[in-house]
């Protein structure tokens, strides 16, 4: 029947502009009942929630629902497409019978026959769903505040007491991963002496359709002070996270070899795009680092102009565009670096 085709037509565009939206590990078949030709989506929230609470309302547990979607023939043509949130807990939050009731009656609001819901849906429910978990955290803590009211002396005393012992683990912990990626050389009585990491710069963050991009650069002069300055940098468990960490960088030796190199870190030519920006702007001893962290939507080639825009606007603010930029003992290095032979480490 020509409708019934043209549904499925319409179907299968909305299918695929889903999956391209939100990835095909948050939408996809139902791998228990792939021949109904079922729909699981998994609606996360903890980014949301994390931005829009502070963290004394966090939640533990975490912050999303799975819903079932069936495409009927009618759909959209006549008649809605069929969900059922299967989860009975969004954090701590319960999906009750009134909440669930709330969530069908907006479905059956926003549904206009002819037209595709979900993804429109999808995007007031995410809204919806986290005013729900703000009020009841909120609720929640006032709660335990009005029972604890009484032991309020003994509750800080432990707190108190609870933060600082997590505190002296982090350092440990700090302590133990700068031992480990320590690095020495030898001077000239032939004895062993450790290298400082040089101070890390970090810009400011830009953020593009929820992908958000950071760089870091710092002062090398050795390949064993790259690496330090790498391994530093994953100390930071923000920066350890990142999708990808972007690198690149230029070194001119005593003896006037240029080193320079890249890594892309899984963005496929990210990292020769950011080794090509620091010779245009001709910096030397440094490495720049750009920290990606996806956020669920390709960018395409935008994503290389994002990387090195944010390079350049720190390599600006710190002064090494135009051959500038800091060498050994602080001192500025200047340009000349054409004519130099070059050796990739």
């Amino acid at each position: 029947m020509p409708e019934e085709d043209d549904n499925k037509t319409i179907q299968q565009e909305e299918i695929l502009a889903l999956t391209s939206i939100f990835g095909s590990d948050i939408f996809q078949l139902d791998p228990q009942d792939s021949l109904n030709q079922l729909y699981l989506f998994k609606l996360s929230l903890e980014s949301d929630i994390s931005s829009s609470t502070s963290s004394e309302y966090r939640s533990h547990s975490k912050n999303f629902i799975t819903i079932k979607f069936e495409f009927p023939t009618e759909y959209p043509s006549t008649s809605p497409p069929n969900y059922k949130i299967t989860s009975l807990y969004c954090g701590t939050l319960k999906i009750d019978k009134r909440i669930k009731n709330e969530i069908d009656k907006k479905f059956k609001e926003l549904f206009i026959p002819g037209q595709v819901i979900i993804f429109e849906w999808i995007e007031w429910l995410k809204e919806f769903l986290i005013q729900k978990l703000i009020e009841h955290q909120s609720c929640n803590n006032l709660n335990n505040f009005i029972d604890n009211n009484n032991d309020d002396e003994n509750n800080n005393v432990k707190e108190i007491k609870e933060i600082e012992k997590n505190k002296e683990g982090e350092q440990q912990e700090e302590k133990e991963v700068k031992e480990m990626i320590k690095i020495y050389k030898i001077d000239n009585n032939h004895q062993k002496i450790s290298i400082n990491c040089p101070e890390i710069i970090s810009g400011e963050s830009l953020e593009h359709k929820r992908s958000v991009f950071v760089a870091h650069l710092a002062p090398v002069n050795s390949l064993p002070e790259v690496n330090l300055v790498r391994d530093t940098l994953m100390l930071n468990k923000k920066v350890a996270k990142a999708t990808h960490n972007i690198m690149a960088y230029r070194i001119i030796r005593d003896d006037g070899i240029l080193l320079q190199d890249n890594d892309d870190d899984g963005e496929t030519a990210a990292g020769g795009r950011l080794l090509h920006l620091l010779q245009l702007v001709d910096a030397k001893n440094i490495i720049v680092i750009v920290s990606r962290w996806y956020g669920g939507i390709q960018l395409g080639p935008d994503r290389f102009k994002d990387i090195n825009n944010v390079a350049r606007d720190l390599l600006e603010k710190c002064g090494y565009v135009g051959g500038g930029g800091v060498g050994k003992n602080g001192n500025k290095s200047g340009g000349g670096g054409d004519n130099k032979k070059t050796k990739k480490k």
